[in-house]
C-alpha cells in the first residue's frame, strides 16, 4: 500500500526587498558626466546656488554651493562614484535621520523613508505626486512602460523659508512598488 505524504502548507512572510536606492552626502560637487539626468534646474536660494537634477531611472542630485559646498545624491549604488569627499552613505531602507554641521554657521538635516505599498496605493501616489509637483513648481521625471504603467516617477520640490532651504524628494519605483521620500533642510545656526 502506498503511503500518502501529508501535505503541509507553510505560511511564508516575505519581507519586501529594498528598492536599492541610497543617499550619499559629499562635501564637494561631483562631475556631471557621472550621471544621466532627465531634468535639471538651477536656482539661487538665499546665500546658495542650488543645482537640482532628477536622474534617469529614479533618484536625484542636489548640489548646493555658497558659503559651504555639499552634494546630496539619491541613487542606485554605482562603483563609478568616487569615495573622495564622501561624508555619509545611507541605504534607503526603513526610516533614517542624519544631521551635519557645515562649519560654524549652517546645519544640514536629512530624513528619509522607504515604504512598500499596494498596487492601488502606488497608483494613487503617482497621481498625488504629479499634483504636488504642479502645485509647487517641482521637477518631474516620469517614465512609463509599453503598457502605460509607471516604471519610475521622481519629484523634487524646493522652497526657501527664512534663509533655510527645504528640499523634498519623492521617488516611486514601479518594479518593487516602493515610495522613497527624502526631506532635507539647510539652515543657519541660530545664535
Amino acid at each position: 500500500m502506498k503511503q500518502s505524504k501529508e501535505s503541509t502548507m507553510g505560511v511564508h512572510h516575505k519581507k519586501p526587498r529594498s528598492a536599492g536606492l541610497s543617499v550619499l552626502i559629499y562635501d564637494r560637487i561631483l562631475h556631471p558626466e557621472l550621471f544621466a539626468a532627465d531634468v535639471r534646474r538651477a536656482r539661487v536660494m538665499g546665500d546658495f546656488d542650488v543645482n537640482l537634477w532628477l536622474l534617469t531611472g529614479g533618484g536625484h542630485m542636489a548640489a548646493i554651493s555658497g558659503a559651504h559646498t555639499f552634494l546630496e545624491l539619491t541613487c542606485f549604488p554605482n562603483k563609478a562614484l568616487p569615495e573622495r569627499g564622501l561624508i555619509e552613505k545611507l541605504p534607503c531602507k526603513g526610516d533614517k535621520q542624519f544631521d551635519l554641521a557645515l562649519g560654524d554657521d549652517y546645519y544640514y538635516y536629512l530624513a528619509l523613508n522607504e515604504e512598500h505599498v499596494t498596487e492601488a496605493l502606488f497608483e494613487n501616489s503617482v497621481t498625488e505626486m504629479l499634483r504636488l509637483a504642479q502645485e509647487q513648481d517641482g521637477l518631474v521625471a516620469h517614465r512609463k512602460n509599453d503598457l502605460g504603467r509607471t516604471e519610475y516617477l521622481s519629484v523634487l520640490v524646493t522652497q526657501l523659508h527664512r534663509r533655510a532651504i527645504h528640499i523634498e524628494g519623492f521617488h516611486l519605483l514601479g518594479e518593487v512598488r516602493a515610495l522613497i521620500r527624502t526631506q532635507s533642510i539647510l539652515e543657519p545656526i541660530r545664535r
